[in-house]
């Protein structure tokens, strides 16, 4: 990080305050909202457009629980340390989303941060190193949206911030490119190798 950037008790930044999602049995899933879970959260850095499990929601648990473009997501808790409090950025899909209670969200107002800088600040060893002051372990490690929203992060300027998003964000949109075309190639070389030789 660098050394001329200010820090900032994290809730500052918050436009509302952080939220933990709803709790859905899976006797009631298969229909309605699309729902982030864990699942998500771990697999991917970045969620958009994913295939998700479903569930009924109301108009008002909409509204509360929706996530937008922007939204950071964090893990209340994992079996292991290193998943207590992982962040994901909720970057779209094309129909509304909720999260599950398993899940931290925090919306930054974006007048004075950017949530993909601060997801990849919180995959950061200084941002991760932040996240584990506050990991409680018992039987499985976790944090309260009470400790995330006090921590004092780094906080450069916005147009520095939205400069590092975007460049860290090209990275990975090439790198996820490339994994898509080493697949496609691989599955080309499969299905040639098979007619040649099978």
């Amino acid at each position: 990080m660098s050394s001329d950037w200010s820090s900032v008790e994290f809730q500052k930044l918050f436009l509302v305050p952080l939220r933990n999602g709803l709790t859905r049995p899976k006797a009631v899933r298969g229909s309605g909202v699309k729902m982030i879970n864990m699942g998500e959260l771990f697999a991917n850095e970045r969620i958009g457009n994913l295939p998700m499990d479903r569930v009924p929601v109301t108009d008002k648990e909409l509204s509360v629980n929706a996530v937008y473009p922007g939204d950071l997501l964090f893990a209340r808790q994992s079996l292991v340390l290193s998943g207590a409090g992982k962040c994901s950025l909720f970057i779209e899909d094309k129909e509304p989303v909720v999260f599950e209670s398993h899940l931290i969200r925090c919306r930054l107002d974006r007048a004075k941060a950017d949530g993909g800088f601060y997801s990849y600040y919180f995959r950061s060893t200084s941002g991760r190193a932040k996240i584990e002051s506050i990991v409680e372990q018992v039987s499985a490690a976790g944090i309260r949206g009470s400790d995330l929203a006090k921590l004092e992060v780094a906080h450069p300027p916005l147009t520095t911030q939205k400069a590092i998003a975007h460049i860290l964000g090209t990275l990975d949109d090439k790198i996820e490119l490339n994994l898509k075309t080493n697949e496609t190639l691989e599955a080309m070389a499969k299905a040639l190798f098979k007619s040649w030789f099978v």
